[in-house]
């Protein structure tokens, strides 16, 4: 409403101050002398302001509908577009990697297990999981992406995660010495990693027990698995045992593959649905884009090889460490075949980059393409 008034106010006020602009020229030469207002003029201004009063309905009216129509446009592409994925992956259905053969990963049992803290720190200490759990709790929403996720595949999931910040663990062993450098990690499975003491003690690194309201399952890490923004899967280890501080360039399990030591998320976008064929009209697309910790500011796809790009609509992140939802109605306009592309845009306004390489040593990177038949 307010926008309504303020749109027929402005037309108004535009049309008739044109009306009597045009009549003020019509009558210049018989203007009474003694400024009086004659029946004629009277009569004139009147019907002078009935068509600027309707003019001004009409056009706000198509102010108000052009506006309708664009709000519609917008609302219409994720209520149109099927087959997106929930925006937090059950437990169920989250992504699993493991260095062990299917079958092999490690059963914890409670009672025996501890979590040592050691190394350069003030002093040794052992909690036990109630005892961990028994520490300030925060939650956190975070997404997580395997290093050697192919482009467009789906190693990759979002979940609610509940833990302790791993710097308040390490304050309770009296925090790390002036000399350290990194924070290795070693599993009841054999894994070992590490990260930087920066990463370490910032406050949205946590020891993790909990995902997506339940204790965490067995095979994401059961009881305590670590979670550190912005990194891939293989810097957020499972089934912990002992942590340890060190002043040296620790390497862990799949550095010594040769992966990457940093394995700093790269931003990623792909379709999740589209259809392989479809007729002439609105066809919906939709997927997933991911920054890390950049977050994502916007997605885009290309019908013709990328020499134009389209926004498509996204949703607001559900935490500053997710993945997005992406939507968008393409209408192509004539039948054939028709190779579509995505890229996404991470929060620093920084464009995914369309380098194609294998995930090997620091994650794949390109731009995720699918092709549609399109016919009449």
């Amino acid at each position: 409403m307010p926008l309504a008034l303020a749109a027929y106010g402005v037309l108004f006020a535009v049309v008739y101050t044109a009306l009597i602009v045009m009549q003020s020229r019509r009558t210049a030469t018989g203007t009474p002398a003694s400024g009086g207002v004659t029946r004629r003029e009277v009569l004139s201004r009147t019907v002078t302001i009935l068509i600027a009063s309707a003019a001004g309905i009409s056009a706000a009216q198509w102010v108000l509908t052009a506006v309708h129509r664009a709000t519609a446009a917008v609302q219409s592409a994720f209520a149109r577009v099927r087959g997106l994925p929930p925006e937090i992956t059950v437990n169920e259905q989250f992504y699993v990697v493991s260095k062990n053969p299917p079958g092999f990963d490690p059963v914890v049992e409670v009672a025996r297990w501890a979590l040592d803290i050691g190394g350069l720190v003030g002093t040794p200490v052992r909690l036990s999981l109630g005892e961990l759990r028994a520490m300030p709790a925060v939650e956190q929403l975070q997404t997580l992406e395997c290093i050697s996720n192919e482009v467009g595949g789906d190693l990759i999931s979002n979940a609610k995660w509940k833990g302790v910040p791993l710097r308040d663990v390490l304050m309770r062993a009296g925090g790390p010495a002036a000399t350290a450098v990194k924070v290795a990690f070693r599993c009841a499975d054999g894994y070992s990693e590490s990260i930087p003491l920066t990463d370490a003690m910032h406050p949205s690194t946590l020891l993790v027990y909990e995902m997506n309201g339940e204790p965490l399952p067995a095979k994401h890490g059961f009881p305590v698995r670590l979670l550190v923004p912005g990194l891939f899967g293989m810097k957020n280890p499972k089934w912990i045992t002992k942590i340890e501080v060190v002043n040296y360039d620790f390497r862990g399990y799949w550095e010594a593959s040769g992966w990457s030591e940093e394995a700093v998320a790269k931003t990623m976008s792909e379709f999740i649905t589209a259809p392989r064929s479809a007729a002439v009209g609105d066809i919906g697309l939709g997927g997933v884009a991911y920054g890390g910790d950049r977050g994502i500011k916007a997605v885009e796809y290309s019908s013709d090889g990328g020499a134009t790009w389209v926004a498509a609509e996204v949703k607001p992140p559900l935490g500053p460490f997710t993945w997005v939802l992406w939507a968008a109605l393409w209408t192509p306009t004539a039948p054939g075949e028709y190779t579509l592309k995505v890229r996404a845009k991470d929060g620093l306004g920084v464009v995914q980059t369309a380098r194609e390489v294998p995930t090997l040593p620091d994650g794949a990177s390109g731009y995720h393409a699918v092709r549609i038949r399109v016919t009449k």
